[in-house]
C-alpha cells in the first residue's frame, strides 16, 4: 500500500523494497501527474495477485500535490521536493539504492507556458535527480523530454513528413501564429530549453558513467490527462486549466493559424504508445562504447551514443513532420494511433 514517512517527511522514509529478484523497482518523479500517474497504473497492473510481482514502483512526488490525489494502492507514494536537495538528499540517497529505473517526469510547470522562473526551477529538479542517480549506481534513467526542443521547425516550409530525425538540430520552442495562443498557451521557448539542458546532461552523464548507469531521452509528443482523445486536441498545446490569462490582442495582428492546431494534433502521443515507448525504454540495450568517438563528421547531436539513447515519442500522425523509424528500430514498438485518421480518410 502506499507508504511514506509517518509525519509525511522525507528524513523519515520507511520503505520496504521488494528482495526478489524478477521484480524491478521503478521510481517515478512527478508521480502524481498525469504521465507518472498512467505509467505507474499500467506497471503495477502487470503484477499478479499470487505475490509474484513484475514492478514496485515509488512515486516521488512534491508535498504540496499530494493531499488530493490518490495513487494506486501498490505503489509507494514518498513527498519530496527536487527543488530542495539539501532536505530531501537523505532520503532520495535510501530510495535510489537498488532501484532498476528512474523515470523523470517531474518539473514545475509541465506546459508550454512555463515562466523562465519556473523552467529553471525544472533544471533543477533533473540537475538533482541524475546526479544522484548516477551516485547511486541506478542503471536505467529514462528522462520524458519534449518536442518542443524541436519545435522551431514548426512552419519551416523546408521540413516535410518525416523529416525531423533524433539527431536533427534543437531548434526550440514552439511559437504559435495566432498571438493569441502566445499570450496563453505560451511559446515553449523557456520550457524547451529546460528539456534540451536535460538532454545534454544524460548525455554527458551517459558517456561518464556508462558502466553503471546509462540513459534514454523519449522526446514526447502531446499526451493529454485522462483519456487523452484526439477530438481535445488544440492549438492552444495545454489542457484549458493550465491557459494563461491574458487579454485577448487585436484581432487584426491575429493570420491564418490553422497550421497551429495541425502541429499540436500531429505531435499527439496516444496513451497506448505513450506506455509501450515507457516500458520498452526499460529494458532498451543501449551501447556503453563509443564508436563514432573517433570520427570528426560524427553530430555532436546523434542520438546514439556512449550510454545514451534519444528518440521521437509520438504517435503515427497522418503527415507529421516527426520521423520515427530509429523510434521502431530501437525499441520495436510501431505506433498505430493517427489523431487525424479520420479527418484524412474521409478526404
Amino acid at each position: 500500500n502506499n507508504k511514506q514517512g509517518p509525519n509525511g517527511d522525507e528524513s523519515e522514509l520507511f520503505t520496504t523494497m521488494s528482495s526478489s529478484s524478477t521484480t524491478r523497482t521503478i521510481v517515478i518523479t512527478g508521480g502524481l501527474g498525469n504521465l507518472g500517474t498512467k505509467l505507474c497504473n499500467h506497471l503495477l497492473d502487470q503484477n499478479n495477485n499470487d505475490g509474484n510481482k513484475k514492478y514496485e514502483v515509488v512515486l516521488l512526488e512534491h508535498p504540496a500535490f499530494i493531499k488530493d490525489k490518490r495513487p494506486h494502492s501498490g505503489a509507494i507514494l514518498v513527498p519530496c521536493d527536487l527543488g530542495n536537495p539539501s532536505a530531501c538528499n537523505k532520503a532520495l540517497l535510501q530510495i535510489l539504492q537498488d532501484v532498476d529505473v528512474l523515470v523523470h517526469f517531474s518539473a514545475v510547470n509541465p506546459y508550454p507556458n512555463a515562466t523562465w522562473s519556473e523552467s529553471a526551477q525544472s533544471m533543477d529538479h533533473t540537475f538533482t535527480i541524475f546526479q544522484l542517480a548516477v551516485l547511486c549506481k541506478v542503471r536505467r534513467v529514462i528522462l520524458a523530454s519534449s518536442n518542443h526542443v524541436m519545435g522551431g521547425y514548426k512552419d519551416d516550409s523546408n521540413y516535410g513528413p518525416s523529416s525531423i530525425h533524433p539527431d536533427s538540430d534543437p531548434k526550440v520552442g514552439t511559437i504559435p501564429l495566432d498571438r493569441n495562443q502566445i499570450a496563453t498557451g505560451g511559446d515553449a521557448i523557456a520550457y524547451g530549453t529546460a528539456k534540451l539542458a536535460g538532454e545534454r546532461l544524460a548525455r554527458t552523464l551517459g558517456q561518464l558513467y556508462s558502466d553503471t548507469t546509462t540513459f534514454v531521452v523519449l522526446r514526447i509528443g502531446w499526451c493529454q490527462p485522462g483519456e487523452n482523445k484526439p477530438s481535445t486536441l488544440s492549438a492552444a498545446g495545454s489542457p484549458p486549466e493550465f491557459l494563461t490569462t491574458k487579454e485577448e490582442v487585436a484581432a487584426e495582428v491575429v493570420v491564418d493559424a490553422s497550421s497551429d492546431e495541425i502541429w499540436f494534433k500531429q505531435m499527439w502521443l496516444s496513451n497506448r504508445d505513450f506506455l509501450n515507448y515507457f516500458e520498452a525504454a526499460i529494458d532498451l540495450t543501449v551501447p556503453t562504447t563509443d564508436n563514432n568517438k573517433d570520427d570528426e563528421n560524427a553530430s555532436v547531436h546523434r542520438h546514439v551514443q556512449k550510454g545514451f539513447v534519444l528518440l521521437n515519442a509520438m504517435s503515427r500522425n497522418h503527415n507529421a513532420k516527426w520521423n520515427l523509424e530509429k523510434t521502431e528500430q530501437w525499441l520495436g514498438v510501431v505506433s498505430k494511433d493517427d489523431s487525424l485518421a479520420e479527418d484524412h480518410q474521409n478526404s
